[in-house]
């Protein structure tokens, strides 16, 4: 799971209860909250699925940058660097199972094209294996 932290102003690490006023922002702030945060990688089980996936191909987690927003997690299936990919993002990265984004990548040069949404994580994968198996002849 990834941690994300929130920056609340708050002078002190320690947590303050609801009626406690918060301290001067100025300050330069500190973490008041920590909380964790599930996300695709967690809701999917890479290696299960690399044994329904023919030998050349590969599925991971990634990274990815879709335009201006924040890096999503994702789930990529590449067989090489210059073959064709596939990737999976949630359209809320707080919703990992719900919603899903297929993106296919025709090889390195080329720009992700959105294909399909998917309603769960697990119909995503199924499709994202099938396509993989289409690629692969």
């Amino acid at each position: 799971m990834t941690r994300h932290r929130r920056n609340t102003g708050a002078a002190s690490a320690s947590k303050r209860s609801e009626s406690e006023p918060a301290t001067d922002p100025s300050d330069g702030g500190t973490l008041e909250e920590i909380r964790r945060v599930e996300t695709i990688a967690d809701r999917v089980d890479v290696q299960s699925i690399r044994r329904e996936l023919p030998d050349e191909w590969d599925v991971r987690p990634d990274l990815v940058q879709f335009g201006s927003e924040p890096l999503s997690e994702t789930i990529r299936f590449r067989r090489t660097l210059a073959d064709p990919q596939l990737v999976l993002k949630p359209i809320d990265d707080s919703q990992p199972g719900r919603d899903i984004v297929f993106y296919e990548r025709d090889g390195p040069r080329a720009a992700r094209e959105r294909t399909i949404i998917v309603d769960s994580l697990s119909e995503a994968v199924r499709v994202a294996v099938n396509r993989v198996h289409q690629l692969d002849r």
